[in-house]
């Protein structure tokens, strides 16, 4: 595991933690057996303190086969919001990342714990009420493990990011 991961992994899921809220999605990007990109949104994903995650892979589909040949992953998380882009093009410089990308690898499905269960209903609580949230993740009970390796935050052309911790 790269040290960078474990250093700014705290921001990381800050980042995590605030695009999913302004995007409501992550970008889950995986090879098909013939080397193409796939790439497909996911709301599931939960990270965890020690630079791993997981996700609910409810409806096993394209990417799910991607994994099963090749267990790599790359997920992306963009900050959306008017006024974050807005603020950064007026000042020049970004006050977060505006893009982190997470690689990693892909563990098989297992049997969600309670606990996990439990963590990711209260990540999805904001839709619980929606006709889709009954029909996609009421009755989770699976995940998949994800070990995170590196992390590379996305700098946009000759704007600097100037994060008010000093990373």
């Amino acid at each position: 595991m790269d040290t960078a991961l474990q250093t700014h992994w705290p921001e990381i899921m800050k980042h995590f933690d605030a695009s999913i809220r302004s995007s409501r999605f992550y970008t889950f990007a995986t090879t098909t057996p013939e080397g193409e990109p796939h790439m497909a949104p996911y709301a599931s994903l939960i990270l965890n303190d020690d630079c791993t995650g997981y996700y609910s892979d409810v409806f096993p589909g394209k990417t799910s086969r991607n994994l099963k040949a090749d267990p790599h992953i790359c997920i992306s998380a963009v900050r959306m919001g008017f006024g974050l882009w807005f603020k950064a093009l007026l000042t020049g410089s970004f006050p977060c990342w505006p893009c982190i990308r997470l690689y990693g690898t892909v563990g098989p499905s297992r049997k969600a714990e309670p606990g996990e269960i439990d963590r990711w209903r209260r990540h999805m609580k904001p839709y619980r009420w929606m006709k889709g949230y009954k029909l996609l993740w009421a009755n989770i009970r699976t995940v998949r493990d994800i070990q995170f390796q590196r992390f590379e935050p996305i700098q946009l052309g000759p704007m600097p990011i100037k994060l008010n911790n000093g990373l």
